[in-house]
This record gives C-alpha cells, sequence and structure tokens, in this order.
C-alpha cells in the first residue's frame, strides 16, 4: 500500500473502534466538509495534520501516537512527490462518475449552464459564472468563518480562498484555483475580445465550480454546527 492507502486504513480502524460514526456526524464534529472526510478514509491523498488532528480528537484516539503515524506516513520515499505536506489535489466524485449528479449552487447557476455558455457565441457568460461562483462562495466563508466581508476588490476573493486554504478549511491549491479563474475574468473585462480557448473555457468552469461546491460544504458544516439545538418540551408539572 501506498503511505496515503496505509494510513487511511488506521484511520477507518479508529472509526471503527469509536463506533463507526457517519460521515456528517465527523463532519459536524470536526467543522470539515463532508467530501473532505471521506476523503482522508478514502486513501488517495495524505490529509493534512490540522485535519487529522481533529478527526483523532472526534474519534477519542490518541492524538500524539496519530501525529507519529501521520509523519511517519509523510515522510516515507516517494510520497514528496505528491505535493504539499503530502497532499494531491483533492477531485470530486462528480467530475470522476457518471453516476454522481452535479451538486446545485447557491447562486442557482450550474455548471452545465456555464459549458453551455464556453461553445455559444457568448463564451464571456461562462469566464462570469464562474468567477460568480466564486464569489459568492468566499462572501459566505467570510462571513461563516471569519466574521468579516471580503474587500471591494475581486483580488480580496482569492484572499479569501487563500486564507481558508491556510487555515486548512479547504484542500491546497484552492487559492490557486480562485486565483486562475480571477486572472482570466479580470482579463476578459479590461480587454474585451480577448476570450480564452473553448478548451480552457471549459476547464476554468470546471475547477472553479469544484472549488464553489468545497466552500458550500463548509457553509452547510458551519450552519449545522451553529444551528439552535431542539428545544425539548417542559415536563409536565407533578400532581
Amino acid at each position: 500500500m501506498t503511505a496515503a492507502e496505509d494510513f487511511a486504513h488506521r484511520l477507518r480502524q479508529l472509526r471503527t473502534r469509536a463506533g463507526a460514526p457517519s460521515v456528517r456526524q465527523l463532519s459536524t464534529r470536526t467543522g470539515y466538509g463532508k467530501s473532505t472526510i471521506s476523503e482522508a478514509f478514502a486513501g488517495r491523498r495524505l490529509p493534512t495534520w490540522s485535519l487529522i488532528e481533529k478527526l483523532a480528537e472526534a474519534l477519542g484516539a490518541d492524538v500524539e501516537e496519530i501525529r507519529d503515524q501521520w509523519a511517519a506516513a509523510k515522510d516515507r520515499p516517494g510520497n514528496a512527490a505528491t505535493g504539499r505536506h503530502g497532499e494531491t489535489a483533492f477531485v470530486a466524485d462528480w467530475l470522476t462518475s457518471v453516476r454522481i449528479d452535479i451538486p446545485d449552487l447557491v447562486t442557482k447557476r450550474t455548471l452545465e449552464e456555464a459549458c453551455a455558455a464556453a461553445v455559444s457565441d457568448h463564451p464571456e457568460r461562462a469566464l462570469y459564472q464562474s468567477w460568480e461562483v466564486l464569489r459568492v462562495g468566499a462572501l459566505q466563508i467570510s462571513n461563516a468563518y471569519y466574521d468579516d466581508t471580503p474587500g471591494e476588490w475581486s483580488s480580496n476573493i482569492v484572499a479569501t480562498y487563500g486564507r481558508a486554504e491556510q487555515d486548512g478549511l479547504l484542500a491546497a491549491g484552492a487559492r490557486n484555483v480562485a486565483n486562475a479563474v480571477h486572472y482570466y475574468y479580470v482579463g476578459s473585462r479590461a480587454h474585451p475580445g480577448e476570450i480564452p480557448s473553448t478548451a480552457a473555457l471549459l476547464q476554468i468552469a470546471v475547477l472553479a465550480y469544484r472549488l464553489a461546491w468545497q466552500a458550500r460544504d463548509l457553509i452547510e458544516v458551519k450552519t449545522s454546527d451553529s444551528a439552535p439545538a431542539e428545544r425539548q418540551p417542559s415536563p409536565a408539572p407533578l400532581p
């Protein structure tokens, strides 16, 4: 097994010993999105330590012992090529399976619409929609996790994704994706008519929507975690 697969196997054992809590339960306990939690147990990449620390606490495991195991997996030969802190880019299941529906986003604009715009007579719409879903996601992340609102510059949106990545809320590469979409979006507005190729537009749309989907997961977790507990009825008075 690879280092990531071996470590994921250990995580699954800990999960079983803890009573096999659901992904949703672990998402609520850790503050990470369900897709991020699922990836940690899948073993396709080595998760960040910030995520593993939260998982260890949620599963009642020995944090120091898990840290040693994580560090050993990170330092295994061949693992350095997987990227920063042993990570590879997260790929959502709906991008690799025709059996899973593409998720809806809060803007009500779909990836199908963006892709259709990319091959239409108005390809600039694909860039606009791609940027718009990222903009809304950044506003929600900033409000939910940082009690703040990004500044008026579009670069502030990119900075928000960078901050969320640095804090371990989003997978490595989040800032790079937002920055790439930002580059093409701003460029198309500054120089009308200079639109990327259809192939590039389709790639931009997929990257933007994938990141926006991860942002949506963060908001769902935060919302469910902060929702008030259901009020229990008052006990009947004693006779």
